[in-house]
């Protein structure tokens, strides 16, 4: 592999890949699965990357000989085959917080529907009840966020960004995660709080967590227990962290009031999925979006441009960032961490190569010169 030529398999398809109109070096090209229709070219070799989308990653593709590393557009890996890229020492980087702005206006906007009850005011106007709407909609489910306490589970880049978001409305905030942040909690007025103290106080409950074995169902038919009848349930981590059926349940039974859901387990929603066999009372206290939360057009050109310019970083120095923890890579990560404060910007390095002349801004815009 050398600058001039560094080749990479894109899983997003070419329509959305153009729609990002991300800017590239012309050093790198890219193919597109979805341009590859025979057999034999989905067993494709003589790329070193591969741009990964939402979609599972086919197995040939991950044991293409000259493959070398993975790169996501998304901060989600839990569809990949781990097992594969580490028998093969790959590297696998994700983008955690390329569309946190979008994702967490998403939360917002959720909340707002629910608060104000708006699915419900709808379904009166559609049942020409217009006249009757105040009677049925006025009271305490009618609500203001300042009255409101938001509990966030989940406090990476997404629920800090809600949080700020959140904040100049009046709520009252409180977290949970793995650790505290002492320093958000100040910047941010939040306060930590164990999960059950938590889903017992909030009245708005902001899912973003991971999917790995801990979070695994994490709310169940307990954890839906604990919340207020008047709970809002909103969740844009990953659908396996809820139990769908205790969800429905949940709601049906009015041990909820609402829950807006933009992840499920499976994607996509199979027929027989119980969300889609609610009935017509609890669709209007349920908002399902399909996994579409982060991707505002100005998010997805991020999302794209954020991850070409972290395999640009890796075809010029070697050490691309968020990269994917596995035990394969403990000792690269170590070293990459260590050399983080010491490591120029890619143009530098490539610079000290001699091999072309670069250029960059922050805005992302490469331009390489031989």
């Amino acid at each position: 592999m050398t600058l001039h030529s560094f080749h990479v398999l894109s899983m997003l398809s070419k329509k959305h890949f153009e729609i990002a109109r991300p800017t590239l070096p012309n050093w790198m090209t890219f193919v597109h699965w979805d341009d590859l229709h025979s057999e034999e070219q989905r067993r494709p070799s003589g790329f070193q990357a591969v741009l990964g989308g939402g979609t599972p990653i086919p197995q040939p593709v991950l044991i293409a000989p000259d493959l070398e590393i993975i790169q996501l557009v998304s901060a989600g890996y839990d569809r990949l085959d781990m097992s594969i890229l580490n028998e093969r020492n790959l590297l696998v980087c994700n983008n955690p917080g390329a569309n946190a702005q979008a994702v967490a206006e998403h939360i917002l906007m959720s909340l707002l529907y629910f608060a104000h009850r708006a699915g419900e005011a709808q379904a009166i106007i559609y049942g020409g009840q217009f006249t009757l709407a105040r009677s049925c909609l006025m009271g305490p489910l009618l609500r203001d966020l300042s009255e409101m306490t938001l509990g966030i589970v989940g406090f990476g880049a997404i629920g800090q960004l809600f949080a700020q978001i959140a904040k100049p409305f009046g709520a009252n905030l409180l977290y949970h995660s793995r650790s505290r942040n002492q320093v958000a909690e100040t910047r941010l007025d939040i306060t930590y709080s164990e999960l059950d103290p938590l889903l017992k106080e909030a009245d708005g409950i902001v899912v973003t967590l991971p999917l790995t074995s801990q979070t695994y169902h994490l709310f169940d038919s307990r954890r839906f227990a604990q919340m207020k009848e008047t709970a809002i349930f909103i969740n844009v981590g990953r659908g396996g962290v809820v139990d769908s059926y205790a969800l429905t349940s949940a709601l049906a039974e009015k041990r909820i009031y609402a829950a807006s859901i933009d992840v499920f387990d499976p994607e996509p929603l199979p027929p027989d999925h119980p969300l889609l066999h609610v009935s017509t009372e609890v669709r209007e206290r349920l908002l399902l979006t399909p996994h579409t939360a982060g991707l505002t057009h100005h998010a997805w050109r991020g999302m794209v441009q954020k991850a070409i310019d972290n395999l640009i970083r890796y075809a010029i120095s070697g050490q691309p960032q968020h990269i994917v923890p596995s035990t394969k890579h403990t000792v690269f990560l170590k070293m990459q961490n260590e050399s983080a404060s010491r490591l120029d910007h890619p143009c530098d390095a490539l610079e000290r190569r001699g091999k072309f002349s670069a250029r960059f801004n922050f805005e992302s815009k490469w331009r390489i010169f031989p």
